[in-house]
């Protein structure tokens, strides 16, 4: 069964433009980057903050006014190692 398509609603368009050029990307424009959807195709916020976020080896992120962002070029970096380590297996 494939997966819902991404619809090109407001939301996602500026989660989209955060992830492509934002240095500094929020929990839903991190998750959208790393291709965390729901079924429906909606962001999944809440799995990236679970699984991804905890992990030792993600990057730390910082506090700002109370919400957490983390750097653009180092969920990238994170990225590129984990699939690079997940194809060695």
């Amino acid at each position: 069964m494939e997966p819902e398509p991404i619809y090109m609603t407001p939301e996602v368009s500026t989660l989209v433009a955060m992830a492509r050029e934002g240095e500094w990307l929020c929990a839903d424009a991190c998750a959208f980057l790393l291709g965390m959807l729901t079924p429906k195709g909606k962001v999944n916020r809440r799995g990236f903050l679970e699984r991804v976020a905890v992990r030792t080896s993600f990057p730390k992120p910082l506090h700002l006014g109370g919400e957490k962002k983390w750097k653009r070029s180092e969920v990238m970096t994170w990225a590129e190692d984990e699939r690079r380590i997940t194809s060695r297996r």
